[in-house]
């Protein structure tokens, strides 16, 4: 199979995650994606427990037949790093053709994660949203393969966040993919954002 692992911290997951993950399978011909959330040990402000974040994932991924949700972070009790969790992933799914999933912000960061060199052997599938690489070849890097989207930076998880806490509707918030009026956030989730009362 042809997957794709798609890591963040998802707190909370928008359509932007969902688009991006779509838009994989469609151009790169990926069986599934699996999310792969952080862990609870990562130091980054409002970041729910990883069971909370997991269940929203679930709300998404119990949509869309080619979507799934790993806890494979959620039982480390302290920090792993890209190469960590590469590694356990290629270990459990040494049969399968497997890809990793970022946004060009990221990919251009690669070079000074730890174990750069060993990092280098793995797929990745790259997202360029606002800037051009112009560099396609990072420090011997290979196996990239590119795919250009007009998702806008505003579609993110902080705007959902700082919605909740001044009380806005959510899906008042839009942004726009090919000059179409798009919401960030599944309605299923927002209601669960606030049924349990989550980010106020």
């Amino acid at each position: 199979m042809k997957i794709g692992f798609f890591g963040g911290s998802f707190n909370p997951p928008t359509l932007a995650h969902t688009y991006l993950a779509k838009l994989a399978i469609d151009k790169i011909g990926l069986d599934k994606v699996i999310f792969v959330p952080i862990g609870d040990f990562y130091e980054k402000k409002e970041l729910l427990p990883i069971d909370t974040r997991i269940k929203m994932i679930e709300i998404i991924c119990n949509k869309e037949s080619k979507f799934e949700v790993s806890d494979i972070e959620k039982n480390f009790k302290e920090k792993k790093y890209a190469i960590d969790i590469f590694k356990i992933i290629e270990d459990k799914f040494k049969k399968d053709d497997f890809y990793f999933l970022m946004g060009s912000d990221n990919f251009c960061k690669l070079p000074k994660w730890k174990n750069f060199e060993k990092l280098k052997k793995y797929k990745y599938i790259v997202f360029e949203r606002n800037e051009k690489i112009e560099n396609k070849e990072v420090n011997g890097l290979s196996n990239v393969y590119f795919i250009s989207t007009d998702i806008t930076k505003n579609i993110s998880s902080t705007a959902i966040r700082n919605s909740v806490k001044n009380k806005n509707i959510i899906k008042d918030s839009k942004s726009s993919i090919n000059n179409n009026s798009y919401k960030i956030l599944d309605d299923d989730v927002e209601k669960f954002i606030y049924d349990n009362k989550l980010y106020m």
